[in-house]
């Protein structure tokens, strides 16, 4: 009978061995994009987002929105805003995803989260915002993701 015991513990630890692990979807509590926006009388906008996201939950919290306008003309450069933010649905493309940026005074921002991690700013009338050459303008994911690999991507 005692020899049976350590082959039961080997097969029992084979068998937890050879089970596949859960998908994680990590969620980050802050993320950070960097990017230029188009600017009608100056060279560009450099733009710092960081969106706040609750810990557990994923839900958003806030917003902080850091604006520098290059080469602008007169004293006002830089623009700095902070506020609250959501997640909803495009009304005219229910598959599309927005995020609204609401700061404590002024306009509200309105951005679509691409499948890289970036984000898509969209103008006044809902259209994406493009350069002078009618490329897409994103500003770039500057946090890290951390998802593990999953075996295609090995």
């Amino acid at each position: 009978m005692r020899w049976h015991l350590p082959i039961l513990i080997s097969l029992t630890l084979t068998a937890c061995a050879g089970t596949p692990q859960s998908q994680v979807e990590y969620v980050p509590s802050t993320e950070k994009f960097e990017g230029t926006l188009p600017c009608g009388d100056c060279s560009g906008i450099d733009t710092t987002l960081v969106l706040k996201r609750d810990a557990i939950t994923g839900e958003p919290r806030s917003f902080y929105l850091h604006q520098t306008r290059i080469d602008a003309p007169g004293s006002e450069r830089v623009d700095t805003s902070w506020g609250n933010w959501s997640k909803s649905r495009d009304v005219s493309d229910f598959e599309r995803r927005i995020y609204v940026l609401q700061p404590e005074v002024g306009a509200a921002h309105v951005y679509i989260p691409l499948e890289n991690g970036d984000l898509q700013p969209l103008g006044a009338q809902g259209a994406p915002l493009n350069d002078d050459n009618d490329k897409d303008i994103t500003l770039q994911r500057m946090t890290p993701s951390l998802h593990l690999p999953t075996r295609a991507t090995e």
